[in-house]
């Protein structure tokens, strides 16, 4: 690189510097209504939406063993079926009772695993033959 090359990027270099420093500070969002230098915004329309499916009263019904819920502890697998995360769920059991909340790679690794293939899975297997509700998140 030239000399002269040189020189006009660290003059620019340096100008650029100069006027980030002479900006005056102001309160980062007055936009919401706060005045003071603390304060923060958060676009809330960048983050996700958060629905219930199903309810205690009536559950969604099972899925079948076409979309896969049951293949090992993939946590992916919410979104390639629903376009979401499901963020936590509940499993209707063949008594009626419900479970309580399991919450997507936090408690959810089935006491059983899959037979045919021994490797372990995640309760949302049961999706394939029980009721269930889940809270997804898009």
């Amino acid at each position: 690189m030239s000399t002269l090359k040189k020189s006009i990027l660290i003059v620019l270099s340096s100008l650029i510097v100069a006027a980030i420093t002479m900006l005056p500070a102001q309160p980062s969002f007055a936009a919401n209504g706060c005045s003071r230098r603390d304060c923060i915004q958060h676009e809330l329309r960048t983050q996700a939406t958060c629905t219930l499916q199903g309810y205690d009263q009536s559950g969604l019904p099972p899925t079948g063993k076409t979309p896969g819920w049951y293949k090992g502890l993939n946590t992916e697998i919410d979104h390639q079926i629903l376009g979401g995360d499901v963020v936590a769920y509940k499993i209707r059991w063949f008594n009626g009772s419900w479970s309580g909340w399991y919450v997507t790679g936090v408690n959810d690794i089935d006491w059983k695993f899959n037979t045919g293939t021994n490797d372990m899975r995640r309760v949302w297997g049961y999706f394939s033959d029980h009721q269930h509700q889940y809270i997804l998140c898009k």
